[in-house]
């Protein structure tokens, strides 16, 4: 649970605390445990993503052919507007678009008041702005470079800030400032690439639910996997699930190869962590690495079968609501 959110700001902090508790994503649940002023940081910023996430995914790509051909321009222009929010709240400034969003005022106060006091430049902002762009241009993800060049940008950089907040340190005088001499994203991006397949292998039977676009797996896996987006579609529904076996596994293959590099870079940061930080760190990764080996002991096959409980049992063990 959030700590107590009062003080002269506090009606900013809640609308944050509301758009970000809405997924109860684990990131979420981790960053909880943090003390409460790089809760609010990370309350501001994960809300302020989740307000452009929300904008291209819940409503641009759920739109028709037609209805998406007709928004695209007004999309793009809202991130721009949004990443302009973004720059003008780093320098404590003015809100460019006060009336018109997609930020909220209130959402706009709260980071101006975190990032507006922080060494952690824009640049995680701004890479996911990127990676947003690519999802309303509809750029097609045909080789695993382009999936890992979108998840820089889509995964790794809110990773990169909670990263930021678990090495930093806050003062009434000067902000929050972080001893890392790498960026946040040198120790988040591998570790956040895992954590993200193994995301989208738990999530797969709801997201096949949608239009094929919403299904961020590259076009050189199914290849790979001898298999197409409506024949796992058409298995999932029939619960065939020993035809996505393949797939789980050359996915997984590529996760593991990502985790290793990345336990190897998280590590670098225990040199500056404090006993507490460093277990709310291990238990962020224990929920992913007990999904993967969910799907790895017995195939992905059985993960399907049993998916709501194991789910429900990984978030729970590490870290309870």
């Amino acid at each position: 649970m959030p700590a107590p959110i009062d003080g002269p700001n506090a009606d900013a902090f809640s609308a944050c605390n509301d758009l970000a508790a809405a997924k109860n994503a684990n990131l979420y649940r981790a960053a909880m445990r943090l003390g409460p002023d790089r809760q609010r940081f990370f309350l501001a910023a994960y809300a302020s993503m989740r307000v452009i996430d929300d904008i291209v995914d819940d409503g641009f790509l759920e739109l028709t052919d037609h209805e998406r051909d007709y928004a695209r321009e007004d999309t793009l222009i809202a991130i721009d507007h949004w990443q302009q929010q973004i720059q003008a709240a780093k320098i404590d400034g003015d809100n460019p678009h006060p009336e018109s969003g997609p930020l909220s005022q209130q959402v706009f106060d709260a980071l101006r008041l975190t990032l507006g006091r922080s060494d952690l430049e824009v640049d995680p902002w701004v890479d996911l702005a990127d990676a947003l762009r690519r999802d309303v241009a509809e750029d097609p993800m045909d080789e695993w470079d382009d999936f890992i060049a979108y998840c820089e940008g889509a995964t790794a950089a809110p990773a990169s800030i909670f990263v930021y907040l678990l090495s930093a340190r806050f003062d009434n005088e000067i902000g929050y400032t972080s001893p890392l001499t790498n960026p946040p994203l040198y120790h988040a991006r591998d570790m956040a690439i895992f954590c993200y397949v193994v995301h989208i292998l738990r999530d797969l039977p709801d997201h096949i639910k949608g239009p094929d676009r919403l299904v961020t797996i590259p076009g050189e896996i199914l290849i790979a996997a001898d298999i197409t987006l409506g024949e796992i579609r058409n298995a999932i529904g029939q619960k065939k699930y020993d035809e996505l076996d393949r797939l789980g596994t050359i996915l997984l293959e590529r996760a593991w190869e990502h985790f290793e590099t990345g336990q190897a870079r998280s590590a670098e940061l225990l040199a500056i962590l404090d006993a507490e930080e460093t277990d709310t760190l291990s238990r962020l990764f224990a929920v992913y690495i007990e999904l993967a080996s969910a799907m790895m002991d017995n195939g992905y096959a059985a993960f399907l079968k049993d998916r709501d409980t194991i789910i429900a049992q990984t978030a729970n063990n590490s870290l309870p609501g």
